[in-house]
Parts: structure tokens; C-alpha cells; sequence
């Protein structure tokens, strides 16, 4: 029972009266508790009248503001009180029992305490109905809403309730959006083919590749993969982390990937392919130039500690396995020479063309050229450029330049085909990726199965090219010195690489990659162990695509668009169509 005596602590706030005709304007609003104070004041003002101005404060903030109106409500609120002053001197002199047995009896009527027996309930049922049916009652109830009141557990379920229905229709809106969208062929923040839908066999069901396929491609086609990726890095920063999706978060602004961890059944078979190839075709000059990423030259870079795979040793390893009819380009020492100068690109995972340049310069003996250009123009054709690093780790602080180099004192020139798409330019840079994400795809527009370079050198050699995307930004220092250079990217090609040799008059080969690349890549291998025989006389045509007179006539200059400049000394890239 609650006791609201003078000796009890918890005591109720007196309860302001209204009278009927109060204008509405200064009626009050519920108070903290969810009532309406104004409500019951002005209820207990009508059914009380006159008797309950007469009583004293004391008595009305013992009874709970005036509520008790009547003479006989008072005289057992005075003798309850007179009561409980005695329990409370029993009580000090330690006897508890007294006040025990002297406390009267209350009855909760709206949150008051009133003393008295069952008889109040009658007359308390009998204010309430007095009080609902008073005008001011009614006029106060239309003016002031109620105010809803929540006990903790049933705010707790309807939080809990809205978190779920938010869950279950974000599923449902991704589930939908991710059967809707189409598939994409290529990230271009990741540089990487994504994985495409599984075809679904008995064969693939019962060796479980099915399921990892399937996996690989939810994996890649999830909506909205960029944006979770770039929120994640974002956050991976954020918290101060070195790190983000494979990515070192270096010195001086560098970004640098961690090096792969080579696949032992990977190396071994692209490792016999090219022994096997050039067992084959011993009649041809070949090279090999294997690129060490930016972690493995820019150790200085690197965050302290930074746990990086020994990529150097990997490649040297790599290149002891070759047969000794092939020649080894030393990249690795030439980088680690000019590893102070700007070779590696600040926020993208290629070589810059000042560090193609010096392996370039490096490799020329071993090429078979004796006399390498070292005057250049250099124009800068863009300096906002954030490459694939930015990207794949959220991190948006460098931008970075991108060169061209024009080799002075040689009058060859050149014009560039696509047989994929029959294209044909008279420059290998194409100015329109340069308002795309991917600037470094302004050399050659990117990657394709197979590039034709031809030039009016006229020397009789015809290079052929296995490459990855570091080669692109190579070509513009090798084609003076050859004839023709023949690229192909494994990755997309799918021709007699046999039939093409043979087409094309090859006398040169040169494999260009970066370690990243071709230390897991199985393409390369496909390729080379190609058979030399194609039944389809469709292979045969695509494979002879665009090669009509390659070795018998040479590229007249007078068909030929030369690289303009601009009076702002900047590169001005033609890519107009030879006919």
C-alpha cells in the first residue's frame, strides 16, 4: 500500500485547481508522468466545490492535493497522521511493533494513498464519474492529447521490431537487385576479369566446382561490389590500420600491392611451357623480362615490419628453371639502381614509363639493339591520375602524373591495328581513356588479344610479344627497331599462337610480364601448348587476320600521322583511322 503521510519520503507534488471557466490557453500540457494534471485538478475543483478551499496546505499535500474533500476524509487523514507520529516515536524507542500495529489501512485510488477502509471505494468510484462528467473536464481532455506512455520491455520490442523489418527488406531489395543487374566482365578498380555465371553439370555438381564457381561469382557480381569495398578500406583506415585489401598503406604517400605468393604447380607448368616453346622454335631469339612489383624495389616505403612476400628470390628462381637458350632481361637490377627515382606509380600497380624507360635502356643489348635512343620528348598527359591502388584501398590522398615519351632522331614511324575490333590508328596512345578512371589504359586503350604494330623500319624483324599490361607503356621505346611487334595477351587470346608465328614471319620473342602476373597465371601455359595444327579453317582466317604483305612491302610514311604538340609543351594524341 503507498503512503503519503507527512512522515513518508515519497510525497506527491501539489496539483494545481482549475476552475471551469479557465481559458483554455492557460491549461497546462500532461506532465512527466503521461496524466494530465490539469484534468484531474479541474475534476476535483467541480466535485469538491467550496468545502476543499477551506482546507489547509498541509492537509491537502498530505491527501494528495485537496483530493480529499469531505469532513470525513479529513478527520481520518488527521487521525492517521496523528497515528503514524506515534509509530514513529515507538519506533526510535525501539519498538517496532507499535508502528506495525498503528499504521491504518490505505487504498490506492489514481496514484493517492488514502486512508480508510473498503467503505472509500464506493465514494472514490463516485469521484472519478463526478470528475469524467465535469465540463472542465471535457474541456481540457479536448485541448491537451493524451500522452502515450511505453514501459521498458515494450519499447525494447518495438526497437527490436524495426530493426528486423529493416533487415529483411534490405535482403530482399539486394536479393532482387542482384538477380536484376547484369553481370560485369571487367573491375576496373581491381584491373581483374570478374567471374562469370557457372554452367550447371553433372559433372561440375558431383566435383564440387559448381558450388566454388558459384561462389567466386556471387563474390564478384555482388551490387554495388565498388562501393562495399571502397566503405570497408575506408573504414580499415579510419581505425589506423596499415593495410586495406592486399594494399600497404606507405611512406610519402606510396601505395604498395603485397606481392603474391607464388603457386608451385603454376610456376612448374608456365616453366615447361616456355622450355617446351622454345625447344620447338630454337630458330628464334628469345627473351624473358620478368617485372618486380613496387613492394619488392621500394622496401624504404614500406611500413615497418610489413610482413612481404620475398618476390625477389621468387623471380630468380623463376628464371634459373629457364632453358639456357633464353635470355634473361635483368629488370630487378635496374630498378634497384634508380629506386629513387619516380619509377613505380604512386597509387597504380604498373611501372612508370621513366622506369620502363631504364629497363628499357638496360635491356637493350640483350634485345639485339646497339645503338638505343636516349634523347626523348616527354610530354605529361595527365596529372590526376589514380590507378588501381587507390581504388582496391579506399585511400584517395596521391595523384599521380602520366608521361609519354617521344624518341628523338629517328624518322621511323608507325600505325597501330586491332584485328579484335579492325581498327587501326596512327598512335598507340589513345587520348579518350584519359577521362576515364583507368588513365593508364591511354596506352593502346588498354588490353586486347592481339596488337599490330607496324613500322617503316624495314630491318626484316618482327618481334612477337607475350605480354601483360606492363608491356603496353614498353612498345613506345621498342618500335623503332623493328618492323613489325606483334602483342599478345594470353589472357584473351585464343588463336593458334603456332599459325600466327608462321603468319607474321616472327624472328624475335620477347615474354613481358610483371611477377604479380605470371607467377600465378595459368593463361601463358594455355597458350604455348597450343597444337601447332588447327582443324578450323575459322582459326586459320583469324589467326592470318590483318597480316597481308607484313614482310613483303614496308609502312609508307605518307599514310602516317605524326604526334603533334600543343604550345603548352603537352602531348596532343592522334587516333585517327588509316584507311
Amino acid at each position: 500500500m503507498t503512503d503519503y503521510s507527512e512522515n513518508n519520503t515519497k510525497k506527491r507534488k501539489p496539483v494545481p485547481v482549475y476552475p471551469d471557466d479557465l481559458p483554455s490557453r492557460l491549461k497546462t500540457r500532461p506532465d512527466s508522468s503521461g496524466r494530465n494534471a490539469g484534468r484531474e485538478a479541474a475534476g476535483r475543483g467541480s466535485a469538491a466545490g467550496n468545502a476543499q478551499s477551506g482546507n489547509t496546505g498541509k492537509v491537502r499535500q498530505q491527501t494528495g492535493a485537496g483530493s480529499r474533500n469531505t469532513a470525513e476524509g479529513r478527520q481520518k487523514t488527521a487521525q492517521g497522521g496523528r497515528n503514524r507520529s506515534a509509530a514513529k516515536a515507538a519506533v526510535s524507542n525501539g519498538n517496532t511493533g507499535t508502528r506495525e500495529k498503528n499504521r491504518p489501512e490505505t487504498v490506492t485510488l489514481g496514484g493517492r494513498g488514502i486512508a480508510g477502509g473498503g467503505s472509500r471505494n464506493a465514494e472514490n468510484r463516485e469521484r472519478r464519474s463526478a470528475i469524467r462528467e465535469s465540463e472542465a473536464f471535457r474541456r481540457i481532455s479536448g485541448l491537451v492529447p493524451r500522452k502515450q506512455r511505453f514501459r521498458k520491455g515494450k519499447k525494447k520490442a518495438y526497437f527490436y521490431d524495426l530493426l528486423t523489418r529493416i533487415f529483411l527488406g534490405a535482403v530482399a531489395v539486394i536479393f532482387v537487385l542482384n538477380l536484376v543487374v547484369p553481370s560485369r566482365e571487367f573491375s576496373a578498380d581491381e584491373n581483374r576479369n570478374l567471374a562469370q555465371r557457372p554452367k550447371l553439370s553433372l559433372s561440375s555438381l558431383g566435383s564440387g566446382d559448381f558450388f566454388r564457381d558459384f561462389n567466386s561469382y556471387e563474390s564478384d557480381q555482388f551490387i554495388g561490389r565498388d562501393m562495399w569495398m571502397n566503405l570497408r578500406s575506408l573504414g580499415t583506415a579510419i581505425l589506423g590500420n596499415r593495410e586495406s585489401s592486399n594494399v600497404f598503406f606507405g611512406k610519402n604517400g606510396y601505395l604498395l600491392s603485397k606481392p603474391v605468393v607464388p603457386d608451385a604447380k603454376t610456376v612448374s607448368g608456365t616453366e615447361a611451357a616456355i622450355n617446351a616453346f622454345a625447344g620447338r622454335h630454337s630458330d628464334l631469339k628469345m627473351n624473358f623480362l620478368m617485372v618486380p612489383d613496387a613492394a619488392s624495389i621500394l622496401t624504404d616505403k614500406l611500413p615497418s615490419n610489413a610482413p612481404v612476400e620475398d618476390q625477389i628470390s621468387d623471380i630468380r628462381g623463376f628464371e634459373n628453371g629457364l632453358d639456357s637458350r633464353i635470355g634473361i632481361v635483368d629488370a630487378i637490377g635496374v630498378m634497384q639502381k634508380n629506386k629513387e627515382q619516380k619509377i613505380y606509380y604512386k597509387t597504380d600497380h604498373h611501372w612508370t614509363s621513366l622506369g620502363a624507360y631504364e629497363v628499357f635502356l638496360g635491356a637493350a643489348n640483350q634485345l639485339g639493339i646497339d645503338t638505343p635512343i636516349t634523347e626523348n620528348s616527354i610530354y605529361t598527359v595527365s596529372d590526376s591520375f589514380q590507378g588501381t591502388l587507390a581504388s582496391r584501398s579506399g585511400r584517395h590522398t596521391s595523384r599521380d602524373s602520366i608521361e609519354i615519351y617521344q624518341p628523338d632522331g629517328t624518322d621511323v614511324e608507325y600505325y597501330v591495328t586491332y584485328p579484335d575490333t579492325g581498327e587501326k590508328s596512327t598512335s598507340m596512345f589513345v587520348s579518350e581513356k584519359l577521362k576515364e578512371k583507368d588513365q593508364y589504359q591511354v596506352f593502346f586503350g588498354g588490353n586486347h588479344p592481339l596488337v599490330e604494330i607496324r613500322t617503316t623500319a624495314n630491318n626484316g624483324r618482327n618481334l612477337l610479344v607475350f605480354k601483360d599490361s606492363y608491356a603496353n607503356s614498353f612498345m613506345q621505346f621498342l618500335y623503332p627497331y623493328f618492323q613489325n611487334i606483334i602483342m599478345v595477351d594470353p589472357r584473351y587470346y585464343y588463336d593458334d599462337i603456332e599459325t600466327a608465328i608462321t603468319s607474321y614471319g616472327i624472328t624475335d620473342v620477347l615474354f613481358l610480364y610483371s611477377a604479380d602476373t605470371l607467377l600465378l597465371d595459368t593463361n601463358l601455359t594455355d597458350t604455348l601448348n597450343a597444337s601447332s595444327v588447327s582443324d578450323s579453317a575459322d582459326s586459320k582466317e583469324t589467326g592470318t587476320k590483318g597480316t597481308e604483305s607484313v614482310n613483303s612491302s614496308s609502312v609508307s610514311s605518307s599514310s602516317l600521322e605524326a604526334v603533334s604538340t600543343s604550345s603548352a609543351g603537352n602531348a596532343v594524341i592522334s587516333s585517327s583511322a588509316a584507311g
